[in-house]
């Protein structure tokens, strides 16, 4: 929050991505109650994989913040463009435009200064802080962390993105449900629709509603995830490809009170432009190890 006239709310999402062309047609048949809690359980166990392939991509950002007043007149509408990068092995977001032109004077001299810290700090980091390092955190988690758990899911029908057949799953949060850490209890204040790819388990698409006033963030926000399927190292001497699912695109809608001021709005983020960055060390979940350079990965 920038002022009390000028209220601008700055959603981020990095975790997860993807871009979709969607034409939808409407099934009636649907997984049984275990085929689809297996459904679920193979999603999670690829994100987890996923999410490691995911972090040696770099991309470009494309940043877009619109508030509107109780008349619904835009009150904030303001871009920015960023650059994803790594940093002495972790990823870094950095700014290069903000509404339309590239950064300059004091702007620029202050995104300046904070990359030349982040270096400083990163150099003087340890294997283990890195790793922790690559775990994003927010205010709130999202239904995907606890879906087979804590929610009620059915399957509502299947629709076709980008080429690709996925299941629509819709999941609400048990009325027994029994949350064990703050994630989960920040989990069950949301309902969540998945578009889960038939064929590889992963999501093409999220979208999230949340149920009740938490904070100053209001009843009703809405957040739409699209990922990408891009190919992470080609099929060759028999051996099938590998793929990345990438975020490529997302949208909040939200509704924002803080004493007498009410703001609701939209913030827009997609990315392209997406290099695989050659990195000699893999920064894994649960250990680390150094890879030899073997040449097979581009550079951006």
């Amino acid at each position: 929050m920038q002022s009390w006239k000028k209220v601008v709310i700055h959603l981020c999402f990095c975790c997860l991505t993807l871009c979709y062309s969607a034409t939808a047609h409407a099934q009636t048949a649907g997984p049984s109650a275990k085929a689809l809690s297996d459904l679920l359980a193979r999603m999670k166990s690829n994100m987890a994989a996923n999410g490691i392939l995911a972090q040696q991509y770099t991309s470009d950002e494309v940043w877009h913040n619109r508030n509107f007043d109780k008349n619904g007149k835009v009150s904030v509408d303001e871009t920015a463009k960023y650059e994803h990068v790594f940093v002495e092995g972790l990823p870094y977001r950095r700014k290069v435009e903000a509404n339309g032109k590239p950064l300059s004077g004091k702007a620029a001299e202050a995104e300046e200064k904070r990359y030349e810290q982040a270096v400083r700090e990163r150099r003087g980091m340890s294997l283990e802080d890195k790793r922790r390092g690559l775990h994003l955190t927010f205010h709130f988690s999202l239904p995907m962390c606890c879906l087979a758990t804590l929610f009620e899911n059915r399957v509502v029908r299947h629709e076709t993105i980008a080429g690709r057949d996925t299941v629509v799953v819709e999941s609400v949060p048990r009325f027994s449900a029994k949350p064990a850490s703050e994630d989960e209890k920040s989990a069950i204040d949301w309902k969540e629709m998945t578009w889960i790819e038939a064929q590889e388990a992963m999501p093409a698409r999220i979208e999230a509603e949340r149920l009740n006033d938490i904070g100053h963030m209001s009843k009703g926000m809405t957040m739409q995830m699209d990922f990408d399927r891009l190919v992470d190292i080609p099929a060759s001497d028999g051996r099938p490809e590998r793929a990345v699912w990438l975020q490529r695109g997302s949208i909040s809608r939200f509704q924002f009170k803080m004493l007498w001021i009410g703001v609701s709005g939209t913030t827009e983020q997609t990315w392209s432009n997406f290099k695989k960055f050659h990195v000699d060390m893999l920064l894994l979940e649960d250990s680390m190890q150094t890879l030899p350079d073997k040449g097979d990965s581009p550079k951006p």
